[in-house]
């Protein structure tokens, strides 16, 4: 379906040096190559002032504090429950233990949100002053198997299987070096991990002249942060 759709469109020659996504016209509608070079150029710099430099420059920030304020309220109630099967003398060295390596995964897979980027794919006019824009969202995937690397770095560090059993037998020196691999580790994780992409198509028009666009920035940081809450919400941390 998605090659049909985009073959009732010709490929602009728009300067692809210069530009990082594609523009097409549909067949048939009357425009010029000059104008179609104009109005994209005109449509670029409208989403790059209203959405990608808003996102950069707000979106991100309002993302990250509320998607860490979540993410330390998920947590926080999941070693609370666990903790009430944790023996009353391991107590303090498991809830220790466990929020550290809950800072570590958290710093690391929350800064990444940071690193989260917003660009034009596609430019389209199904009529003159009508255009589709596509816009690409590209962010880190973070679904990887943390008891596997967990595995791995007690194996690293050491740590016997008893020991592992009975946290509070371990010896500072082991944990310093446990949690060092873990950092370490779980970098090498988020830079190797593969991206996951997302689009999102807007429309623009133009009125008297000058290109709007039919989008609400406030309204998209909205569903985002109920996506981000939704999520929370169906994930446990005690499977």
């Amino acid at each position: 379906m998605k090659k049909i759709l985009l073959g009732l469109f010709i490929l602009g020659t728009l300067g692809m040096a210069q530009q990082n996504y594609e523009v097409f016209v549909k067949s048939g509608v009357k425009i010029s190559q000059s104008e179609v070079d104009r109005d994209s150029k005109e449509i670029e710099n409208l989403i790059n002032k209203e959405i990608i430099q808003r996102y950069n420059r707000e979106g991100k920030k309002i993302i990250v504090e509320k998607a860490t304020e979540l993410y330390k309220k998920t947590i926080d109630n999941s070693i609370n429950e666990i903790m009430e099967e944790v023996p009353k003398k391991q107590k303090q060295t498991f809830k220790d233990f466990t929020q550290k390596i809950s800072e570590i995964m958290g710093s690391n897979m929350l800064n990444e949100l940071n690193n989260s980027e917003i660009s034009i794919s596609k430019v389209l006019f199904p009529e003159k002053d009508n255009v589709k824009v596509e816009l690409l969202f590209k962010s880190k995937n973070l679904d990887f198997d943390i008891d596997e690397i967990i595995d791995e770095v007690v194996k690293k560090s050491n740590i016997s299987d008893d020991e592992f059993k009975h946290l509070e037998k371990i010896n500072k020196a082991k944990l310093d070096k446990f949690y060092e691999y873990l950092e370490s580790r779980v970098k090498e994780e988020m830079k190797n991990t593969d991206y996951n992409e997302e689009i999102l198509e807007i429309e623009t028009k133009k009125v008297n002249g000058k290109w709007k666009l039919e989008f609400d920035f406030n309204t998209f940081i909205d569903e985002t942060i109920k996506y981000i809450e939704n999520s929370s919400n169906n994930t446990d941390f005690n499977e």
